[in-house]
C-alpha cells in the first residue's frame, strides 16, 4: 500500500511540477531588443514605452540598443525589433508592427522672402536643420525633392544647422531658407518655425512641395501629405493656408521570422499603452496602424495584420489542444497509478488470504493429529508461517482487516495444537512440548 501511495504522490508531483514549469515559462517576461537610431525624439518615445511595459508588468519588455544603422542591426539579428524609416534600404524580410510617427518635409524661409517654390532654391543657401545625429537621411530626401524640379544638389549650398543656431544664422544672413524632416507633433518642427518667425518678427514663408504626388509615384516611401493651416499656431496662422508636402513613415519593424503571436501582442501593447506613454513622450499620440495591404512600402507583419483585423487567436484557441491532450495524459497517469495501487492491494490481499487458509488447514489437521510427532511438525509449520509473514515487507503494509484475519488464524492454530496435546496426554500417550511451550516449574 505504501509503494502505491508513493507512486501516486510521485505522479501528482510530476504533473503539478510540469504545470508549474509551463506556467512559469509562459508568464515569464520576454525581453525584446530594439535598435534605435540616433535622434532624441525616437529614443525618448521608446524609453517611455519600455518604462510603461515594465511598470505594467507586461509579457514583453523592451531593451533599447542605440545604433547608427538600425536596419542593419535588424537584418543581422542583433535585435528583434528596430526603429526604421520607410525610405531606408530595408530588407524584403522587414515588416511593420507600428507606425510610430510620420516625419514631414518642411521648407521654410524667413518672413519677407521672395522664395515661392522649390525651383527658386537654385543658387540659394539652405540650412539643413538636424536635431541630433547624421543629416544624411534629411539630405537624401531634400535631394529627391530638388530633383523633381530639375534642381541639382550642387546648385544649392547646403549647411547643417542645429535648432539653437537658427536665429544666429538668419541674423548673420548665412542662409536663405531652412529644410527639416521632422514629426509635425515634435518640438523640433515647432521650435524651428518659432525661431524663424522671431528672427524678423514676420510670418515665415512656407514653400510648398507641389510635386509631392509625383515624387511618391517615383519614390513610394515619400508619401504626399498636407500641412494644415495654423499647424504651428501664430496670428496670423502659420502657415496661412494648407500646403502640400512629403512625409516618410517611421516604423517599429521586425523580421517576418518573429512569431505571429509575439508581433500581434507587441502591436496591441503599443496601442493599449499609448495614453500612458504619451505622458512622458507626447509623440506617442502620433502612432498609427501600419497598412495591411500587400502592396504597402513596408507591409505589416502577419501577426500585426491578424491583430488589426481582429483575427488573432486567444491563448486557449492556440493551446487548447495541448490542454486537452495534457488532461488526457494526466487522466491516464492517474488511472495507471490507481490500477497499480489496486493491483498491489489485490496482491497483498491475496497473500494474506493464502496465509489465513494455510493456518486454518493446520488448525483442522491439528485437531485430528494421532501422534505428538505430528503436532510438533504442525508447530514448526506455524512458526515458519509466522517468520515468513514478519519478513515479508508487503504484508507489513497490508490493511488492518487482512492482518487481523491472519492473526486470528495463527492464534486458533496454536490453540488447536495445545488442546490436542492435552487430549493425547489424557489418553496416556507421551507428550512432547516444543521449547517455548515447556511447562513452568
Amino acid at each position: 500500500m505504501r509503494k502505491a501511495l508513493f507512486a501516486i504522490i510521485a505522479a501528482l508531483l510530476v504533473s503539478v511540477g510540469g504545470a508549474a514549469a509551463a506556467l512559469y515559462f509562459y508568464t515569464r517576461p520576454t525581453v525584446l531588443r530594439v535598435a534605435v537610431p540616433q535622434g532624441a525624439e525616437d529614443f525618448r518615445l521608446l524609453s517611455a514605452t519600455a518604462h510603461v511595459f515594465a511598470r505594467q508588468r507586461e509579457q514583453f519588455r523592451l531593451h533599447l540598443v542605440p545604433v547608427q544603422d538600425s536596419a542593419a542591426a535588424l537584418d543581422s539579428g542583433t535585435t528583434e525589433l528596430a526603429v526604421v524609416h520607410a525610405d531606408d534600404a530595408l530588407s524584403p524580410a522587414t515588416q511593420a508592427l507600428v507606425i510610430l510617427h510620420r516625419d514631414t518635409a518642411l521648407l521654410v524661409a524667413p518672413g519677407g522672402s521672395r522664395l515661392k517654390k522649390v525651383a527658386d532654391l537654385r543658387g540659394k543657401r539652405v540650412g539643413l536643420i538636424v536635431e541630433a545625429g547624421a543629416p544624411e537621411r534629411s539630405a537624401r530626401i531634400f535631394e529627391r525633392i530638388l530633383a523633381q524640379s530639375d534642381v541639382p544638389m550642387k546648385a544649392v549650398k547646403l549647411t547643417t544647422v542645429s535648432p539653437a543656431e537658427i536665429r544666429m544664422a538668419l541674423k548673420e544672413k548665412r542662409v536663405d531658407a531652412f529644410f527639416t524632416v521632422a514629426p509635425m507633433q515634435s518640438a523640433v518642427a515647432h521650435d524651428a518655425v518659432a525661431a524663424i518667425a522671431a528672427a524678423n518678427l514676420k510670418a515665415p514663408v512656407f514653400i510648398p512641395i507641389s510635386e509631392a504626388k509625383a515624387i511618391a509615384n517615383h519614390t513610394p516611401a515619400l508619401e504626399p501629405t498636407e500641412v494644415m493651416q495654423g499647424a504651428f499656431g501664430g496670428d496670423p496662422p502659420r502657415p496661412a493656408e494648407n500646403i502640400e508636402s512629403s512625409s516618410v513613415s517611421v516604423l517599429l519593424a521586425a523580421r517576418r521570422e518573429l512569431p505571429n503571436d509575439w508581433a500581434g501582442e507587441v502591436t496591441r501593447l503599443f496601442f493599449a499603452g499609448r495614453a500612458a506613454i504619451a505622458v512622458a513622450a507626447p509623440l506617442a499620440n502620433a502612432m498609427e496602424a501600419p497598412s495591411t495591404e500587400k502592396s504597402a512600402v513596408v507591409p505589416a507583419h502577419a501577426g500585426t495584420a491578424e491583430f488589426l483585423k481582429d483575427e488573432s487567436e486567444s491563448f486557449f484557441d492556440k493551446y487548447g489542444d495541448f490542454f486537452y491532450i495534457g488532461a488526457m495524459l494526466l487522466s491516464l497517469v492517474g488511472s495507471g497509478a490507481a490500477a497499480l495501487a489496486s493491483r498491489f492491494n489485490t496482491s497483498v490481499h491475496r497473500h494474506t488470504e493464502q496465509l489465513a487458509e494455510q493456518l486454518l488447514e493446520i488448525l483442522q489437521a491439528a485437531r485430528n493429529a494421532a501422534t505428538v510427532a505430528e503436532l510438533d511438525e504442525y508447530e514448526r509449520t506455524v512458526d515458519d508461517v509466522l517468520a515468513h509473514a514478519l519478513a515479508d515487507r508487503s504484508l507489513r503494509s497490508a490493511e488492518a482487516p487482512g492482518l487481523h484475519v491472519v492473526s486470528l488464524a495463527l492464534d486458533q492454530a496454536r490453540r488447536a495444537i495445545r488442546e490436542r496435546r492435552r487430549v493425547l496426554a489424557k489418553e496416556g500417550k507421551v507428550v512432547s512440548f516444543p521449547a517455548h511451550q515447556l511447562p513452568r516449574a
